[in-house]
């Protein structure tokens, strides 16, 4: 097995941060910045909530 030290450990742990950092990304950064696609999708889903709770009351 080898040893990583110098460049190449800070390369691995570059590469771990990194993919950490792209799997967050949609889910925590872009809510936060982009918060109008979000707000209207969570209207829409809320419509469409309400109507199916609307259908099943008749």
């Amino acid at each position: 097995m080898a040893v990583l030290r110098g460049w190449r450990f800070v390369a691995f742990v570059s590469c771990i941060v990194g993919a950490v950092g792209l799997t967050l990304y949609p889910v925590v950064v872009d809510p936060m910045l982009n918060t109008e696609k979000y707000k209207s999708l969570q209207e829409y889903s809320k419509i469409k909530r309400d109507e199916l709770q609307h259908i099943k009351v008749k």
